[in-house]
């Protein structure tokens, strides 16, 4: 066990929907957005407060993450980026515990 929390974010339909209204639209479904996911340590959490206070830490992160993986431009991003948008683009899920299953040198890139 190593000592993170997850969290993924899943893309909801507003965030498809600055897809399509960006200068060279992207007309995906939400299902091919969400196929292969990124998975994001986060550190440990006991509970939702330890968890909601590591989360308005770290969602400017994931957010941006997840425009920049879409489109590069940061001046077609979305000028609002807090974390009420953050909650309506994305649903979140939360892991407390992380098994590293792999024999072998951790390495972060």
């Amino acid at each position: 066990m190593v000592n993170r929390g997850l969290v993924i974010a899943t893309a909801k339909e507003p965030f498809r929907e600055w897809l399509l209204s960006l200068p060279e639209p992207w007309d995906v479904p939400l299902e091919e957005i969400n196929e292969d996911r990124t998975a994001y340590l986060i550190p440990e959490f006991e509970d939702d407060d330890q968890r909601d206070r590591i989360l308005r830490k770290f969602f400017i992160s994931i957010f941006e993450d997840h425009l920049a993986d879409w489109w590069t431009k940061e001046e077609d991003w979305p000028p609002k980026r807090d974390l009420r948008t953050f909650r309506k683009w994305f649903d979140l899920q939360f892991h407390a515990v992380v098994e590293d299953l792999v024999d072998g040198v951790l390495f972060d890139e």
